[in-house]
């Protein structure tokens, strides 16, 4: 066991789940629980749950579930001790180490920051050294002059140089090949580039993203970023984010590239920040919406830059942000756009900035000539389409009335459309969601238990055992004394091994906790076991007899349980032979 159950008891009281992940997205409180759009997936229809009574949280639409520990871990892509340790930090403790506790992962993610700062500091000696006139001609080149102290800008010349100042320092070549800044050659994967370090929220150089000084680079490559370590992960970061945050402005400058977000630095407005390299993420806008709630977007633009904008708009959104877009003019990026017209007329820009929904239909509309009867047709029904998945009734009607003026269109007429797709809409949304819960029970496609979908009934009454197990850890011990059950009468790997964890966890402590068991289970299988309890949590009769009773069901060849306690599996099974 890594840490005491004392001690994980203080860490999680002082830790509020709703607290925490409040400061990660915006929670709704419905009665005994509070509700939101999940971090982790891209959702319309808030279907992320927090209880908290239990101190949990399950996401019915991906499955992600746990406690404060587990969501820490999930949302900013820790290990289990680092997740500890973020939160001990936020709490105020000291993390009590123990000599059972393996530090190999830690330690692995602390040895790469160090790694990363020490090279950080390299490559920037190597550019304000002046021996390497091509990276400071680039630098004068591109007005980057003020920017190289701030962030840190750097240059890692040819020859394997840094090679061999990390391994002079300590470093051994598999460490460097672990942080990403050597191949398994030992050659200098950023060799004469100019580097940008990327550094998180708390100051920690995580990354590195390289640019080629060259117009058209031999390996054809104008950027090589680093890929995921146990420092970084390229989906839940942004460049800039540590200036950005304390911004005194309520919102974020998102722009697709570094140069960008140093250009609106200089320029005075200091809550530009960028992606790293990969496609925008709902990782990264649950990380924009810890600390601000509203975000303009900045794109380049040009067709792909308008197109990855209408993308990035429903990520967004979706993370409950408002969400605004700057258009710059076609083939124009921020960095150009002030240098050729000057931070007046970019502030001039930002105070102008339209409304996504304004935005999107906008785009919908330009691509069609309103004059002729059929183009409008195929415009309106586009923009009704947008208009129609806006979630708010109020919206959809303000967008619907100005829409129809714009169309020249009746508001009546518009008005029937855009409510029958709305509803169309949700009719959808909730047959997904039913097919998702029954295709759960089924074991179809689980990743977690593949041996469920060949015994759906045996693993169903294994995960009731677990969940009520879960809310009385008692009735495991009692049922091996009565020889009621042991692990031996799991047909089912993964379950097994979840019943072990919760035996000997309640053997060794007197009692259960998900976070003194989780550092052995990966995420999607911390959300499995929460999911379990939350199943049988919701139910009123979770008493022994109901506990021996599926315990019975389980031992018996089949799996199969009483007709009285019917599982989704059965119930899909009576509407297939209904029809």
């Amino acid at each position: 066991m890594a840490f005491s159950a004392e001690f994980l008891d203080e860490l999680k009281r002082k830790n509020s789940i709703v607290d925490v992940i409040s400061s990660y997205v915006t929670l709704k409180r419905m009665g005994t629980l509070y509700k939101a759009c999940c971090p982790f997936h891209n959702e319309k229809t808030p279907s992320f749950i927090v209880y908290e009574r239990t101190e949990s949280f399950y996401c019915y639409g991906c499955g992600a579930g746990g406690d404060v520990v587990s969501f820490i871990m999930k949302a900013d892509n820790l290990d289990y001790a680092s997740a500890i340790e973020s939160l001990a930090k936020r709490a105020g403790l000291t993390v009590p180490y123990d000599n059972t506790y393996s530090r190999e992962n830690a330690d692995k993610r602390r040895r790469t920051l160090d790694a990363n700062k020490e090279a950080a500091r390299f490559f920037h000696s190597q550019l304000v050294s002046g021996n390497y006139k091509e990276a400071t001609d680039y630098i004068e080149s591109r007005g980057l002059q003020r920017a190289v102290n701030h962030f840190g800008l750097g240059f890692c010349p040819k020859g394997k140089k840094l090679f061999s100042y990390m391994t002079d320092m300590g470093y051994k070549p598999k460490e460097l090949q672990d942080a990403f800044l050597c191949s398994r050659y030992n050659y200098d994967i950023f060799e004469n580039r100019i580097i940008f370090p990327v550094i998180d929220a708390a100051g920690n150089v995580i990354a590195f993203s390289a640019r080629s000084m060259e117009k058209k680079p031999a390996d054809g490559r104008k950027y090589i970023n680093t890929n995921d370590t146990a420092a970084f992960n390229k989906r839940k970061n942004l460049y800039a984010l540590n200036f950005a945050k304390n911004s005194k402005e309520d919102f974020f400058i998102l722009c697709e590239g570094q140069t960008d977000v140093i250009a609106l630095h200089m320029a005075g407005f200091t809550n530009a920040v960028a992606s790293l390299g990969t496609a925008f993420s709902d990782e990264q806008a649950a990380l924009m919406r810890r600390y601000k709630s509203k975000v303009v977007i900045c794109f380049d633009g040009d067709a792909p830059g308008r197109e990855k904008t209408n993308t990035v708009i429903k990520i967004i959104s979706a993370a409950d942000m408002e969400t605004k877009v700057i258009t710059l003019p076609d083939g124009c990026d921020p960095d150009e756009f002030i240098k050729k017209y000057g931070k007046e007329r970019f502030a001039l820009l930002l105070q102008n900035s339209i409304g996504q929904v304004d935005y999107r239909c906008g785009e919908a509309m330009a691509s069609f000539d309103l004059k002729q009867a059929d183009q409008k047709v195929l415009a309106s029904n586009k923009v009704s389409d947008i208009i129609a998945a806006l979630y708010s009734p109020v919206e959809r009607e303000v967008y619907t009335a100005k829409y129809a003026k714009k169309l020249d269109i009746t508001e009546d007429s518009f008005k029937t459309v855009v409510e029958n797709k709305h509803k169309k809409l949700l009719s959808k949304e909730k047959k997904e969601f039913e097919r998702v819960i029954i295709n759960n029970s089924m074991g179809l496609r689980d990743q977690v238990n593949k041996d469920k979908v060949r015994i759906p009934r045996a693993a169903n009454a294994e995960e009731a055992i677990l969940g009520i197990a879960q809310i009385s850890p008692d009735f495991l011990i009692k049922a091996e004394s009565e020889s009621v059950l042991t692990e031996a009468d799991f047909k089912t790997e993964f379950n097994k091994r979840v019943y072990k964890a919760i035996y000997d966890c309640v053997k060794n402590n007197g009692k259960y906790d998900l976070s003194l068991i989780s550092e052995a289970f990966s995420p999607d299988e911390t959300g499995r076991i929460t999911r379990m309890f939350i199943s049988r949590n919701e139910l009123s009769d979770n008493s022994y007899d109901v506990f021996c009773e599926y315990c019975r069901a389980l031992k018996e060849e089949d799996g199969r349980i009483r007709t009285d306690a019917v599982t989704f599996a059965d119930l899909n099974e009576l509407i297939n032979k209904k029809k």
